[in-house]
């Protein structure tokens, strides 16, 4: 019965995933990333930028969300400071979703 139970609960969460994943624009998180992220993190996030970051590439789009979040509040400084003050939310959500898609 538990194992029944824990069936339908995935089956139903899918479709919600599959939804939250559809509002990104993958086609604007993909331009934006190129033009204001990839000549530090590399192509496909595989660089630490600077030196300094994380290589980002195997971050979750909510690790990717929470680090641009912070790093354009300020509560994280560093040399691309300046590129994230200007991403929207959805910028953020974009950009997240366009990078984990590419593994």
């Amino acid at each position: 019965m538990k194992k029944t139970r824990l069936i339908l609960t995935a089956l139903y969460a899918l479709p919600l995933a599959v939804q939250a994943d559809n509002n990104a624009d993958l086609k604007k998180g993909e331009r934006i990333y190129k033009q204001q992220c990839a000549t530090c993190h590399g192509k496909q996030g595989e660089k630490p930028a600077m030196g300094q970051s994380a290589v980002i590439r195997h971050f979750t789009a909510e690790q990717i969300v929470t680090a641009l979040s912070k790093r354009k509040s300020g509560e994280i400084q560093g040399a691309g400071n300046s590129v994230k003050e200007r991403l929207s939310e959805s910028d953020m959500k974009n950009i997240a979703e366009f990078l984990t898609r590419q593994k």
